[in-house]
């Protein structure tokens, strides 16, 4: 059973994190906590947010921080990187409710040891709320209501570098590239590579046709288990074109054991630091799941400019629908599980982000017999 009311943004004047207080302090005033670990700078943002908003310091690796930071609390937003477990835990242990924008894949494959504690306390934990994890998650739950079977799910993301995101979210670009990954293809687990077996994916105009490579995005991860996937598969582009092709060049040719020494994840970093100012306002996103069932292909797409908003409207709307107990058994959970999709979307229509469904003639090259 939840200890309190309030809900509390951890992370909450980062990039992504204020964009979710700033949808969620009008309709819940005087309970929303920004948190961080700098004090001064969440206090800055709750009192320019206003409506009764407050601030309080957390540090998500520092157990002793987050127990003092979850006091009256009752449902929990996570906006940053986690390395261990703690927050997650202890909303565990006090029956909270709790979602994150990117949880880490070891706290998916840790799922299962903390799902009885969850159901025993009765905490309601949705593992994933952005945009993938989450809106993608939402698209693959809807059109897998619309076939028979699900032989092949595939989630496109095409990002630009001229965004804003927060340094999170570019360091798990860059670690991503890193290591080998695995991927489920007719059933099987098998190792693939980040950036290779680049494929032609055809996103919403005016983007039009880009290449998209393998990619550990973290939706495709559970697809088997929770909707029955044969082939689940991430792939990733990125605007502008030649950045992709760039990445996937440099791991074909062993770039992988270079990123590993020390400090050169750093270089990079700066070096995309660079990159992203020289493409400052180039900042369209767009999202493309695909479904094939048999001969039947049914797909469902959503894009738009600042991908930072998108993911926060997502958020803000899990957030929502858990503190007002509209979403969730005790448990831990996907999104596609328990989060009610049509209602979902109508929210984020509501909030100028519509996704369109559509249907085409079934493409035998969808069919993916291997990778590089």
């Amino acid at each position: 059973m939840s200890e309190g009311r309030d809900i509390l943004v951890a992370g909450g004047y980062g990039v992504v994190g204020r964009r979710i207080a700033s949808r969620l302090a009008p309709e819940f005033p005087g309970r929303v906590v920004i948190a961080g670990r700098d004090e001064r700078k969440a206090l800055a943002f709750s009192n320019e947010l206003g409506n009764g908003s407050r601030a309080r310091r957390i540090d998500v690796d520092d157990s002793a921080s987050v127990s003092s930071a979850l006091d009256g609390i009752g449902t929990v937003m996570t906006c940053v990187a986690q390395h261990e477990f703690h927050l997650l835990r202890t909303a565990i242990a006090r029956g909270l409710a709790y979602t994150d924008i990117a949880p880490r894949l070891a706290f998916w494959r840790g799922a299962e040891e903390m799902e009885s504690e969850a159901r025993r306390t009765g905490a309601r934990i949705v593992l994933g709320a952005g945009l993938s994890p989450g809106i993608s998650n939402m698209m693959a739950a809807n059109l897998a209501r619309m076939v028979e079977r699900v032989d092949q799910i595939e989630t496109a993301i095409l990002l630009s570098l001229g965004d804003e995101y927060g340094p999170d979210s570019l360091h798990h670009v860059l670690e991503a590239v890193i290591s080998p990954f695995s991927v489920v293809l007719d059933g099987r687990r098998e190792t693939a590579t980040p950036f290779s077996d680049g494929r032609r994916v055809v996103f919403p105009e005016p983007l039009g046709e880009r290449i998209a490579y393998l990619f550990p995005w973290s939706d495709a991860v559970y697809y088997p288990k929770t909707i029955g996937a044969q082939t689940s598969l991430g792939r990733f582009a990125l605007e502008p074109a030649w950045t992709g092709g760039l990445a996937a060049l440099l791991v074909r040719l062993g770039a992988r054991n270079w990123l590993r020494r020390g400090g050169v994840l750093q270089g990079h970093q700066r070096a995309i630091d660079g990159l992203k100012r020289i493409y400052a306002g180039s900042d369209r996103f767009a999202l493309v799941v695909t479904i094939r069932s048999g001969e039947r292909v049914v797909m469902m797409n959503l894009a738009g400019r600042r991908q930072a908003d998108v993911t926060a409207d997502s958020a803000a709307e899990f957030a929502r629908m858990l503190a007002r107990s509209e979403a969730g058994q005790p448990g831990v959970w996907l999104p596609e599980q328990v989060i009610p999709h049509e209602r979902f979307f109508t929210r984020l229509a509501a909030w100028g982000w519509k996704a369109a469904v559509e249907e085409q003639p079934a493409d035998p090259s969808l069919k993916t017999s291997g990778h590089r």
